[in-house]
């Protein structure tokens, strides 16, 4: 399959494993193929240098090296249409279009309540998993 992760399910998938981490190891294992940006990379950095989290900066590089090497990057321009409550998530479904890519897995709420976006399915960690 071709997905998409959102920056919640990868924090989620690096420090707490379960489904989230099953994901990203279905990608490890050659078994989906990633499609990320930069702009979602840059999100992911900022989540996990989050205070809470108590990483240094190259701890968290090391995480971002980890996921672009699993990854299709896709370049695309800034007109991303607005479809979601969350105007940040719509880089998410920009990824998503540009990749043709078949899920876009996520726990955000606001990306969830869609459901599907151009025939892109929008579905939580567990849900992917009982479809694979």
């Amino acid at each position: 399959m071709k997905i998409v992760i959102d920056a919640n399910v990868f924090v989620s998938s690096f420090f707490w494993g379960g489904n989230p981490r099953m994901v990203f190891d279905r990608v490890i294992n050659g078994l989906d193929e990633l499609f990320i940006t930069d702009r979602i990379l840059g999100e992911i950095s900022d989540v996990m240098l989050r205070d809470k989290f108590d990483l240094e900066n190259y701890k968290v590089e090391e995480y971002i090296k980890i996921i672009e090497n699993y990854s299709v990057k896709i370049y695309h321009d800034e007109n991303i249409e607005k479809v979601s409550r969350d105007i940040d998530d719509n880089k998410i479904l920009k990824c998503a279009l540009e990749g043709n890519v078949d899920f876009i897995i996520t726990g955000d709420k606001d990306l969830l309540v869609l459901n599907e976006y151009k025939k892109i399915k929008i579905i939580n960690p567990k849900k992917y998993l009982d479809n694979v």
